[in-house]
């Protein structure tokens, strides 16, 4: 295996795209969430561990539906929800068309370049709605994120302040042998209130 960057983690698997790859997705409303700043991220953003292969074990009955058996990567992000207590946020992602001819050639990450933090109103925090969100989307080979759809939701109003704001994120995209590409990936999105009273 060849050197992976910090923070990336890779799971040997096999197979074609998601079943959820095909599937249209609602346009969102166009009201955006509340309290959502744009958080510049750079290179240095994903999380010092070593590059060790991630285990499927990991995965949520959601992730296995999406990737199956094939290889997929983990990415940690220690970027704390803003309007959360704290959390990281994981994201897993797979070639989109993964080319049984070169099954050997590794994907580099990508890499966040702009981050729209979603919304967690304080009446929500005081009424204790919290859990950890898992998105579903597609990391554009022009580094745009789109087809996001919510694989396991915690409240309508969480789900869909998390679906528009990583419809909103950008990346310097995966790429394989040079070129750009798109990958299926997964958000795991934490929403836990400070521990402080309202």
């Amino acid at each position: 295996m060849s050197e992976l960057p910090a923070g990336l983690y890779v799971e040997k698997a096999g197979g074609n795209t998601s079943p959820v790859a095909g599937n249209a997705t609602k346009e969102l409303a166009s009201s955006k969430p509340n309290a959502e700043p744009s958080v510049p991220a750079a290179r240095g953003s994903t999380s010092a561990k070593p590059a060790i292969p991630d285990t499927a074990a990991k995965l949520s009955e959601a992730e296995r539906f999406v990737f199956g058996d094939r290889k997929f990567y983990s990415l940690t992000l220690n970027m704390p929800n803003l309007n959360s207590a704290g959390g990281s946020w994981i994201i897993r992602f797979a070639e989109m068309k993964q080319d049984e001819n070169s099954p050997n050639t590794e994907l580099s990450q990508p890499f966040v370049t702009r981050k729209v933090d979603p919304g967690y109103p304080s009446q929500l925090m005081r009424q204790n709605v919290s859990g950890t969100v898992i998105l579903y989307a597609v990391i554009r080979a022009d580094g745009t994120v789109g087809n996001v759809r919510v694989l396991r939701g915690i409240d309508d109003r969480l789900d869909r302040y998390a679906t528009q704001a990583v419809s909103q994120w950008k990346f310097e995209p995966a790429t394989k042998n040079g070129a750009p590409v798109d990958v299926e990936a997964t958000f795991k999105i934490p929403f836990r209130p400070p521990r402080s009273n309202f």
